[in-house]
């Protein structure tokens, strides 16, 4: 028996978009991080890193349910990309 794919398609396309959306938006929070990282007291530091990290791991999961779909293998490497400039900010903000 075959599942009528009309909603699922429509709502995976809706996903995809929102996931082409947020790695759009990566770039420039890292950017506001690295400008704004050696001015922040350390708690306020610890809060924009741990939100950066909870952004950074539900882009990775909205990617990894897309990569069971569909050929979007792409779109890990800006991820991955990002993944490891945020960690380069985040090891130069706490030593500077």
């Amino acid at each position: 028996m075959h599942r009528d794919k009309g909603n699922g398609t429509a709502l995976g396309r809706r996903l995809h978009k929102l996931t082409l959306y947020l790695i759009m938006l990566q770039p420039l929070l890292l950017l506001l991080y690295a400008l704004r990282a050696r001015w922040l007291e350390l708690g306020e530091f610890a809060l924009a890193g741990m939100l950066l990290l909870l952004y950074h791991r539900v882009l990775v999961y909205l990617l990894y349910r897309q990569a069971k779909r569909s050929n979007d293998g792409y779109l890990v490497y800006p991820v991955v990309g990002a993944a490891i400039v945020l960690a380069l900010l985040t090891l130069w903000g706490a030593v500077g």
